[in-house]
């Protein structure tokens, strides 16, 4: 199939919304970038799921900026082109500072993360981020902290991570000791408050959901392949907690006569593979999906982590590792390996249990350059002339 001139034309009247839309994170595949690199410092990882398709829609400075899905689930320089303030003539220093959103709750490096102010949220608490982590420079925020920072000095030398001791930080009223370091006492009290999270929101304890969600992702959409061929627009906060997501999007759940599949109603949410304790693994998203990634691996959904049976898989059956049952069919699948008795996804199969022994990021093979296929390429400008005409 050839996009006729016509199809061109509507595209191009919508050519900054598709640019934000199959824009994705060059980054990962620039020669000579690190991916040791790409998802921040060890002791505080990027969060988010990388490579989705897909934008949001963000109101900055009054101007209307759209986002690529994707954004803060990788170190890069997100706000370049993007935010109002990064097209001057003289654009802040900030703009070309790379950073991504992590879990404060799982960040030990000595620059404490920044709570966003955007709606976005993280297991539901707003999303943090950081520029240290991606080993840049925190230029933003108020005048006078800018100002320091390019003097190499510390605008605010009462900070809570300079107070070494626990009666150091016992005397600073905004401040709380988690019992390694001192830090905002709102981000203190709400990690010891993590084991109590609504689990039927976010996930099992052990297996939380790990997309990015909250009212500031509510305008805008994510595509997703729901096989080889289809892709479907998503919310742009989809498996960031645990909801319905085909049940208003999946053509066969919006069909008004027949009977609906099971999976319609089902739950789920994306998971960190490697912290998923689930007795029902976790699954790699099917291959048409599989150049979505969290933190360097294959991204993982589960139903189990939100109180519900996978139905999904047993109509999908050849997109998934565990119903493969020799070594033959399983290594058919790329994100799929044997493990002599079972085939898994490669993360569960074999990196996972080095990254915990290690504490260094374990990933995948990178994504080859030109990541996406033409074909899935050719039905996203269909989803994209649609888009247009509106």
């Amino acid at each position: 199939m050839q996009l006729s001139l016509i199809t061109i034309c509507l595209l191009a009247t919508r050519s900054a919304t598709m640019n934000v839309i199959i824009g994705t994170n060059t980054s990962l595949r620039g020669a000579g970038e690190s991916l040791a690199d790409a998802y921040g410092d060890n002791k505080c990882r990027c969060i988010g799921i990388d490579n989705m398709k897909g934008y949001y829609a963000a109101q900055v400075d009054f101007h209307h900026v759209q986002y690529q899905a994707e954004t803060g689930a990788t170190c890069d320089t997100w706000d370049q082109g993007k935010n109002p303030a990064c097209k001057a003539t003289v654009p802040p220093q900030w703009c070309n500072q790379a950073w991504c959103y992590v879990d404060p709750c799982s960040c030990d490096i000595e620059k404490l993360a920044t709570p966003t102010e955007t709606g976005i949220v993280f297991q539901g608490k707003p999303a943090y981020w950081s520029y240290h982590t991606c080993g840049s420079t925190d230029f933003y925020g108020q005048t006078a902290k800018a100002a320091a920072a390019t003097q190499g000095k510390d605008a605010f030398p009462d900070a809570c991570v300079h107070q070494k001791s626990p009666d150091s930080c016992a005397q600073k009223s905004d401040c709380a000791w988690d019992g390694k370091k001192c830090g905002g006492k709102d981000i203190v009290e709400m990690c010891k408050g993590d084991a109590k999270k609504e689990e039927s929101k976010f996930g099992e304890e052990d297996c939380r959901c790990v997309g990015l969600g909250g009212s500031g992702r509510e305008v805008g959409k994510a595509f997703l392949h729901i096989n080889d061929k289809d892709l479907v627009a998503y919310p742009a906060t989809v498996g960031g907690s645990c909801e319905a997501w085909e049940d208003t999007t999946h053509p066969d759940c919006l069909k008004k006569d027949g009977e609906r599949p099971a999976w319609c109603s089902d739950k789920w949410c994306f998971v960190d593979p490697c912290k998923c304790k689930t007795k029902v693994a976790p699954k790699a998203v099917m291959p048409a999906n599989q150049f979505m990634r969290f933190q360097g691996k294959t991204a993982y959904w589960s139903y189990a982590t939100c109180g519900s049976v996978d139905s999904w898989t047993s109509e999908h059956t050849d997109q998934y590792c565990p119903p493969q049952k020799t070594e033959e069919d399983c290594v058919k699948l790329d994100k799929c390996a044997w493990t002599g008795k079972e085939c898994l996804g490669k993360a569960l199969a074999t990196i996972c249990e080095k990254q915990e022994s290690t504490g260094i990021l374990g990933m995948e093979s990178p994504l080859p350059s030109g990541a996406f296929s033409l074909a899935p390429l050719k039905a996203l400008a269909v989803m994209l002339v649609a888009f247009a005409m509106v």
